[in-house]
């Protein structure tokens, strides 16, 4: 018991030394049995990772999918994220297990570093197909963030090889009694081994509760987008950084902010 509470109390360097040291894991997935939920999270987790997620998860559970994070927790989000990607890193096996296969199905937002409705390809073909300018896109997407009674609520990234399309699905609240759901609907591409390459095609809002007739409007992004910047403007491209059974890390180009999904 002692050494659990020890593995868990640990930081990010603890978790580091102790993804390398096998014997620990018996110990600390010992607690997870209590929680349905983070087993099945834990389930296909190559065992010398079982520490370091572990915890990665028990760090993001109460950040409100990031919304809350503070400067500190981010960077203990970020070091216990790169302990998983150096292992994929350092593993030839690992990388290949990213397969269509493992990659298609729906999954949830759990983490963003940056505001959650920009796990929306729609704002990465924003900032990089239209504004072309992070510095402009990080003071419009302040703004946004900063609207009286906008909140986010829950987030979603359908993701289906046999048809080429990722919908994005993202719960917002502008104000007050306004709520609906952003989707945006992608082309998307594998490059091997690890890369997605996502062609924002139209957005819209759905289950509307005030303005029920926008469900059936769509705003033709790539085509407006492209009349302005040409041919190709709304592409964007997402790296897998570490994938398992369950979980899902991507950081988006070229800003590098970290994304972590759960496959539902």
């Amino acid at each position: 018991m002692l050494a659990t509470k020890s593995l868990l109390a640990g930081g990010p360097a603890q978790a580091r030394a102790s993804a390398r040291n096998a014997t620990a894991v018996r110990v600390a997935s010992t607690p997870v049995r209590r929680d349905t939920r983070a087993h099945a999270l834990l389930a296909d987790t190559p065992v010398e990772l079982l520490p370091s997620k572990l915890q990665l998860l028990q760090k993001v559970a109460g950040l409100n999918r990031g919304a809350i994070a503070t400067s500190n927790d981010k960077y203990e989000v970020s070091s216990y994220v790169e302990t998983l990607e150096e292992h994929v890193e350092e593993s030839e096996a690992a990388a290949s297990g990213v397969t269509l296969d493992s990659v298609q199905g729906k999954w949830e937002l759990i983490y963003s570093s940056v505001e959650q409705f920009r796990s929306s390809p729609f704002f990465w073909a924003f900032q990089e197909g239209l504004v072309q300018s992070r510095e402009v896109a990080q003071q419009i997407f302040a703004f946004t963030d900063s609207i009286p009674g906008a909140t986010v609520g829950a987030a979603y990234q359908t993701i289906s090889f046999d048809t080429g399309m990722l919908i994005s699905e993202v719960d917002l609240e502008v104000f007050p009694m306004l709520r609906g759901t952003v989707v945006t609907t992608s082309s998307v591409t594998q490059e091997p081994p690890t890369t997605l390459s996502v062609t924002v095609q139209n957005t819209r809002v759905a289950n509307s509760n005030l303005i029920p007739f926008l469900d059936n409007v769509s705003v033709p992004v790539q085509e407006l987008v492209e009349a302005v910047r040409g041919p190709g403007s709304t592409r964007v491209t997402v790296d897998i950084t570490y994938m398992d059974g369950d979980m899902r890390i991507a950081r988006t180009r070229p800003d590098n902010e970290i994304f972590i999904y759960r496959k539902v």
